[in-house]
């Protein structure tokens, strides 16, 4: 996969049609590339704060069930630094970096205090990843982007980090979501596949006891009405694909990821998109320890 068509493809993001309801994926890479009105679009979703500054933060490690809390915030002219204390010899600090482009920026962390030997490559990980995203959404004329970043989870060796903000053009303006897990002890990305099994999560997705979170009435009348287009097939093929790194075994996408997911409190969510009129995405919950 050439990284030049990696940057050119994320604003023109494939996305599902909305009368895709055969099982049949022999055309799969043709539904995850081509656009149509309705259907999945670029993974999208009201930002959790997103209009709020972006802060670099310092945390400690967390549980799987567990969020760390207890935030001291201190500011600069330029960049804010928000510290999370803990008696763990085993603390992680977290300082905020930004990249820009034009008039486009990230924020994303930058951590110290884990294994020294791979310290340098979690930071370039987590560096590459969001340079990237930012150069993709941000590579249609008159566009600007503004995403930060807020660390979900963070296990003895797990990260999950994710970014919200917002894409505006000239004619609309989008809330958007992409995440990033990374192993601590590799320095290297995660996806879905490495702590979930797709098929089970895309069973879930599509049975009617799936969980959204803080969707509105309308949102889940229109998911619910949305997930009868799609096949197990076609969901089970998304969620394999879900999350960086980009280029995986057996890839069927040649461009961005249409589903991200991260852990936080033991859960699992992942990000599904709607159209704009729906709020541009849903937040499904999936708790595996009540399956």
């Amino acid at each position: 996969m050439k990284k030049l068509l990696l940057y050119l493809t994320i604003l023109a993001l494939p996305v599902i049609s909305a009368g895709c309801k055969s099982k049949d994926t022999s055309d799969l890479k043709s539904i995850m590339t081509t656009e149509a009105n309705g259907a999945m679009s670029p993974t999208t979703t009201a930002a959790e704060g997103a209009n709020g500054a972006m802060s670099p933060t310092t945390i400690a490690p967390t549980s799987d069930s567990k969020e760390s809390s207890s935030l001291a915030e201190t500011k600069s002219d330029k960049t804010t630094t928000t510290e999370k204390k803990s008696s763990s010899k085993s603390s992680v600090t977290e300082n905020s970096q930004s990249y820009s482009k034009d008039k486009s920026k990230i924020s994303y962390p930058k951590l110290s205090g884990i294994d020294s030997k791979i310290e340098s490559s979690v930071n370039n990980t987590i560096a590459d990843n969001a340079k990237l995203a930012l150069d993709s959404f941000a590579s249609s004329a008159g566009s600007t982007v503004e995403l930060k970043y807020n660390v979900k989870n963070q296990s003895r060796n797990r990260m999950s980090i994710v970014y919200t903000g917002t894409l505006k053009s000239v004619n609309e303006s989008k809330k958007i979501i992409f995440t990033n897990n990374i192993n601590l002890d590799t320095g290297e990305s995660i996806g879905l596949t490495d702590f979930a099994d797709p098929l089970t999560i895309a069973n879930y997705i599509l049975s009617d006891d799936v969980e959204l979170e803080n969707a509105t009435n309308a949102q889940a009348a229109g998911f619910a009405e949305y997930k009868k287009t799609l096949s197990v097939d076609t969901l089970k093929a998304l969620l394999d694909d879900a999350d960086f790194p980009l280029i995986k075994k057996n890839d069927v996408n040649e461009g961005f990821p249409k589903l991200f997911s991260y852990e936080s409190g033991g859960d699992i969510f992942i990000a599904v998109p709607l159209s704009h009129e729906l709020g541009d995405y849903v937040l499904v919950k999936y708790s595996p320890s009540t399956k």
